[in-house]
């Protein structure tokens, strides 16, 4: 005889499974059974729940049984001596008398004598199981919805699909969505078409879905799809195998600016597309090693002082992209005219580069947001989850909820376990949908909450106490000793499947929504949160730390230690950990300063301008301390101030004259001198080195020299400087310390640079010298010690700068580049002004105005927003003498009023000598004409 087929997938049954059982059975088929069953997924028919008041007892068993894909005997003794469950198991086999489609599956719960009837079927036992665990197991497969195999996805041989995406399961039309992409590919205009949305929202998988279900290789015979999530996928990569692609040659010594400029060119030839997913991968905001763990908005920025950039001004900055080459790249691509080729692009934020000032698109850009699932898709999706009800019913219940894609979640989930109307789009109308959208929002996930059991409940508020996704492995080491795996894995599948948490089956985590993180978190009691963290701190304290730390990865654990200590409330402790675990890889290793701001807060819950909450006064002084050179090398040097100065009262009152020689001079350099106080930062510095030379502390003694050989380099005081270098690097030499000398060489670089600046051609050459000096000794560092990154920003930056001046455009260029795209990275903010102005000046000298101009224009915003006094005076220098250049005279005299009045920073001998002096000479020049 032959195998009969399985019943075809399309199948309208609206269960999975009927059970079929005696009504004294029931503690433990409506308890157990039912849980484990639904917890798996499954959508059972119960007569109790699911059985229609009114209707006849037997059409109602008919009913469930036809309606349901299989139907389960509960075999007891009951069972078998009930006439209405012999009727509910002939059901069945009437259509199919020898279980061919095995439709019909008996369990032994208790051992009894079977009838004829059944004996001749298999059963599975677990009256007298040997594993039960793994007889459940066997019973969720049988009664599992059949694998279908979706159809295998081709694409044209031709196209390279670099990073392959996997299709989610049941996905739904998105029609409209997708016509307007044809829509623009076909007809539109503009070459650059940005898809944006926040997280969860399914960019990918339309786009995905588009590019093999929409596009035709007579239309687009050339095609590349890359993803910024993959490793190592970052734009200079896509660059290069874009080249590649479309070249047909390897770029070899190419540079990246010609590889650009190339793909550009081909761009306005071929009938290219190119899909680039995930772009905000390549944007400040999402460019850290913890990208992947972030939410859909980026931490907000520290408070600024008054007077400051507003939150939506340094908010902006989140949208730059850290590669220039990127932002040239979206730039030109939404400027040039006539281009054969497009772009799509799918991102959470909207790339800087595409606006002109004012945030209006460029002409070439377009783009569309997706802010809620279309009532089609909608109804689609509700119906793949099993909820019975029309088009309108189904539409009507999620338009209250404005088609929010959490919310709708959250809604099946509640339908689809309602206990009154399992799976019925009615259970809806029992919501309170009074109030306002974002009201109706919220109580459907306080209803979700609530209709979760306390166990369940404690779970979720328990994941919510982490800051990151976690694995079942540690849900599982903290579970207490009375809750079963079993009973974990079962509770997280009924959370799956209620919508209140994902689960990332790539890196087998789970994670909560931002908006049910922050509810969960907040329903917990003050006690619940306490036992909870410090749970959490065991456990994490026991994890064995990494010997090596080289990517923020590798600090997770601890970051999560030091998380759940603040949470408890041991400040104390917690800041004993940050400074002998966290401090020294994120400020000096890994450049993440904004990450240093975050945590370092946590310690200041009555706020920055009370002491942090620690006991001991010197941990005191060495958080603010800390927090302040966070704050100087993220772009804040004002708000830094007030923090330094707090620290030196304390090592004053303390008589720590060690400790208060470095903080003197991190007030100096790092917070006063960027702010244009030279005077009391002069002065802090030489008393700096006299309290070393007190101490005998050579090392941080020439530290003070280099520091103040910057300083008077700025003043114009030449000799006075080199010979603070010099000594600087004596003391350096004796103590064999690699890192004062990078810096050293680098502030002789930079006094070079000046110099070549008052006219002294010569210099140039000792700029050059000088700055390849600092690039050795950084790598020489990275080698004995451990990389800085924020040393690597600098030698290349100067690097670039004194490649320009001795007429190297092409070195210049891939230094500078190199520069900015680090200066990103860590967002290390207090060079990125420099930097650009040194591109300015390199696309001046490339023939390059409007670029220069606009870099120029970013350069000063960055400094306005940071208080950057001798960097703005620069740049309204340089955008004086362009404005001059085109004929401008008037916007010519207004900027170099502005850079004279920068440059006189305290005045008298105190102003910034290279620039002040260029200013007044061309003022001079303009005035007189």
């Amino acid at each position: 005889m032959s195998q009969p087929a399985e019943p075809p997938a399309s199948v309208p049954y609206d269960y999975d499974v009927f059970i079929s059982y005696s009504t004294k059975d029931s503690e433990w088929v409506r308890g157990e059974l039912v849980q484990r069953l639904e917890a798996a997924g499954l959508r059972c028919c119960i007569d109790y729940r699911d059985f229609r008041l009114g209707a006849p007892a037997i059409k109602e068993l008919e009913r469930a049984s036809t309606t349901s894909r299989k139907t389960l005997m509960v075999l007891t003794p009951h069972y078998l001596k009930s006439k209405w469950t012999e009727f509910e198991r002939y059901m069945p086999q009437t259509a199919d008398p020898l279980n061919e489609e095995r439709r019909l599956i008996p369990l032994l719960k208790e051992l009894c004598e079977l009838p004829r009837s059944i004996s001749y079927l298999t059963y599975l036992n677990f009256a007298a199981s040997d594993d039960l665990e793994s007889d459940w197991a066997k019973l969720l497969k049988e009664l599992s919805k059949p694998l279908v195999t979706p159809p295998q996805e081709t694409a044209p041989r031709q196209w390279l699909l670099a990073h392959p995406y996997g299709m989610p399961p049941h996905f739904t039309g998105r029609v409209a969505e997708r016509q307007r992409l044809s829509d623009w590919l076909n007809q539109g205009t503009q070459p650059l078409f940005v898809l944006r949305a926040l997280g969860g929202f399914g960019k990918s998988a339309l786009t995905w879905h588009w590019l093999l279900h929409d596009v035709t290789p007579q239309q687009r015979p050339l095609v590349v799809w890359w993803s910024f999530y993959e490793e190592q996928a970052n734009f200079n990569n896509f660059l290069r195998v874009t080249w590649a692609y479309l070249s047909g040659r390897e770029p070899g010594d190419v540079s990246l600016r010609e590889q650009l400029e190339h793909v550009l060119a081909l761009l306005q030839q071929l009938p290219v597309l190119l899909v680039l997913d995930g772009f905000e991968r390549e944007l400040r905001a999402y460019s850290s090693l913890g990208a992947a763990y972030q939410g859909d908005d980026p931490s907000p920025p520290a408070p600024l002082p008054r007077g400051e950039a507003s939150f939506s001004q340094r908010g902006d900055q989140e949208r730059d992209c850290v590669n220039p080459y990127a932002e040239a790249f979206l730039r030109s691509l939404s400027s040039l005219p006539n281009l054969r080729g497009k772009v799509l692009m799918t991102t959470r934020l909207r790339p800087r580069p595409v606006e002109v000032r004012g945030g209006d698109l460029l002409q070439g850009c377009r783009e569309e947001e997706l802010t809620q699932m279309q009532p089609a898709d909608a109804v689609a999706f509700f119906r793949s989850q099993g909820i019975r009800g029309n088009r309108s019913e189904i539409e009507q219940a999620c338009a209250a909820y404005g088609y929010h894609p959490l919310s709708l979640r959250l809604l099946s989930g509640l339908v689809v376990n309602d206990l009154r109307q399992a799976g019925d789009i009615k259970a809806a109308q029992r919501l309170d949908v009074t109030g306002d959208l974002v009201q109706r929002q919220h109580h459907v996930l306080e209803q979700s909450y609530l209709d979760l059991a306390d166990a369940r409940q404690q779970l979720l508020s328990r994941i919510a106490c982490f800051r990151s996704p976690v694995d079942v492995g540690i849900l599982e080491a903290i579970r207490d000793t009375a809750y079963s795996t079993r009973e974990l894995e079962a509770d997280l599948r009924d959370l799956i499947n209620r919508g209140l948490l994902h689960h990332d089956r790539r890196t087998q985590r789970f994670d909560l929504h931002p908006i049910v993180r922050r509810y969960a978190y907040d329903r917990m009691g003050t006690p619940e949160r306490t036992r909870a963290h410090e749970q959490l701190r065991d456990y994490f304290a026991a994890v064995p730390a990494v010997e090596t730390v080289q990517t923020l990865a590798d600090l997770t654990p601890v970051i999560e230690l030091y998380h759940h200590m603040v949470r408890a409330e041991q400040y104390d402790e917690a800041q004993q950990l940050f400074q002998d675990r966290l401090s020294t890889p994120l400020y000096y290793q890994l450049g993440a300063y904004q990450l240093q701001i975050e945590l370092l807060r946590a310690l200041f819950p009555r706020g920055e301008d009370q002491p942090p909450q620690l006991q001991n006064e010197s941990a005191q002084a060495w958080t603010l301390n800390e927090l302040a050179n966070s704050y100087s090398l993220n772009g804040q040097p004002a708000q830094a101030v007030p923090l330094y100065e707090r620290q030196n009262a304390i090592r004053e009152r303390q008589g720590d004259k060690k400790n208060l020689a470095i903080t003197l001079g991190n007030l100096a350099y790092m917070a006063q001198l960027p702010i244009g106080a030279l005077q009391a930062a002069e002065a802090n510095l030489r008393r700096r080195i006299a309290l070393c030379q007190e101490l005998e502390g050579e090392f941080k003694e020439a530290i003070g020299h280099q520091e103040l050989g910057r300083l008077l380099a700025y003043r114009g005081v030449w000799t006075e400087a080199e010979v603070e270098l010099d000594k600087a690097l004596d003391l350096a030499e004796k103590q064999n310390a690699i890192q004062i000398n990078c810096n050293t060489w680098f502030y002789r670089s930079l006094s070079a640079l000046l110099r070549v600046r008052m006219g002294e051609t010569e210099s140039a050459a000792m700029a050059l010298t000088a700055a390849q000096r600092s690039l050795a000794l950084a790598d020489e560092f990275a080698r004995t010690s451990y990389p800085v990154e924020h040393f690597y920003v600098r030698s290349h930056w100067l690097l670039g700068a004194a490649h320009r001046v001795n007429g190297n455009l092409t070195e210049s260029d891939h230094h500078l580049s190199e520069a900015l795209t680090r200066c990103r990275a860590i967002n290390v903010v207090d060079h990125e002004a420099d930097i650009l102005l040194a591109l300015a000046r390199l696309r001046v000298d490339q023939g390059q105005p409007d670029e220069a101009l606009r870099l120029a224009e970013e350069a000063q915003a960055i400094a306005e927003r940071s208080g950057y006094v001798l960097r703005g005076a620069d740049v309204q220098l340089f955008l004086a003498e362009r404005a001059l250049g085109r004929g401008e005279r008037a916007q010519a005299l207004a900027y170099a009023r502005q850079a004279r009045a920068l440059a006189t920073c305290d005045g008298g001998e105190y102003t910034y000598k290279v620039t002040y002096d260029a200013a007044e000479r061309l003022l001079q020049q303009l005035e007189a004409g």
